[in-house]
């Protein structure tokens, strides 16, 4: 699927509270040591003006980082979560970027992140900007994603220079620190592409503009923007058969926290609700049952409506998730979860 384009809203004047140590001095904008050696710095330029391959790519233009500052920036961005990122679905929970939702977002998640880096006093990565030259050209394996995989026509995500090599920081791809930028091409480029290092723009046809843009926080108005993509990938963690709670919060993938407690036999399941995707549409096909104390090889669910009277076949099952991949009719059903003698409560199920 191709990444959805969207608005960045600034949010500017107040500052984010960042567990970084900050540098005491304003960020620089401009790329490079200063930027009086980039070619790029003439005027306006777009990204098609530029794109070219890995090769091509003008690497002084891009910002100088320490190796110290490359991996406590990589940090502060993957682990930092602040009150900005609140939706009000789960009031006063903190939330970071949201790298567990890699299917869309990487236009709201790159400037975000430079926004954050900026403010912590780092100098402003640029942008390294990927696009397919075929619509979905682009997959990523990943375990953050219900499918397994996502597909992409482009990409992008924060870059700097260490050392005269380009290094990304794009937790989404790779969490557990910074990579090389052949290396992170390598994650999800299978076919022929075309690339830039924008400055300004992280999507669209814009790249660098005439005078640097300060960095700002993509909108949390609008749920198309980065609120949506928060919403989003909290679904995702759902679906996944995660805890949200957990996983978007001191317990992500990356981190080294012990197991949940396994689930109970001796008690029942209990499910909060049915899904077909990360959306709010209407449940149709597959089923997924979200809930708890799912037992592997114990729980059984019964659907009951028009035509169906049956224990639904269970193609994948964990604690938190029930994966039903049966098309069943249009209709309202009745679902119960047992493990064994121990049922759940009965919810009310619309198929449209």
């Amino acid at each position: 699927m191709a990444l959805a384009s969207s608005a960045c809203g600034g949010d500017e004047g107040h500052e984010p509270d960042l567990d970084i140590e900050r540098s005491g001095v304003e960020a620089p904008l401009q790329g490079g040591d200063g930027g009086a050696g980039c070619p790029l710095l003439d005027g306006p330029h777009s990204f098609n003006e530029l794109k070219g391959s890995l090769e091509d790519l003008p690497v002084d233009c891009v910002p100088s980082w320490t190796e110290e500052q490359l991996s406590a920036g990589f940090a502060s961005i993957r682990d930092t979560r602040v009150p900005e990122l609140i939706v009000a679905e789960q009031p006063g929970f903190l939330r970071r970027i949201p790298w567990l939702e890699p299917e869309n977002g990487c236009e709201e998640r790159a400037p975000a992140a430079t926004y954050f880096l900026h403010q912590g006093g780092y100098p402003t990565p640029w942008y390294a900007r990927v696009q397919s030259r075929v619509n979905g050209g682009l997959t990523l394996v990943t375990e953050n994603e219900p499918d397994g995989e996502v597909s992409w026509s482009h990409h992008v995500a924060p870059v700097v220079r260490v050392g005269g090599q380009l290094m990304i920081l794009d937790p989404a791809i790779e969490p557990t620190g910074p990579l090389p930028i052949a290396t992170w091409l390598s994650r999800f480029v299978a076919s022929e592409v075309d690339m830039a290092v924008c400055r300004d723009h992280a999507d669209e046809n814009g790249c660098i503009a005439a005078v640097p843009a300060t960095p700002s926080l993509p909108s949390m108005i609008d749920s198309q923007g980065l609120r949506g993509r928060l919403i989003s990938e909290w679904r995702v963690q759902e679906l996944l058969g995660r805890d949200p709670y957990r996983s978007l919060g001191d317990c992500p993938p990356w981190a080294a926290c012990p197991p949940e407690p396994a689930a109970d036999p001796d008690l029942p399941p209990t499910m909060t609700r049915f899904a077909s995707d990360r959306t709010d549409l209407p449940v149709w096909y597959p089923i997924y049952v979200i809930g708890d104390n799912f037992v592997e090889g114990l729980t059984t669910v019964r659907i009951t409506g028009p035509g169906v009277d049956e224990l639904a076949p269970i193609s994948a099952i964990n604690k938190r998730r029930i994966l039903i991949e049966v098309l069943y009719p249009s209709g309202d059903y009745q679902v119960t979860a047992s493990n064994g003698a121990h049922a759940s409560q009965t919810l009310s199920l619309t198929i449209d």
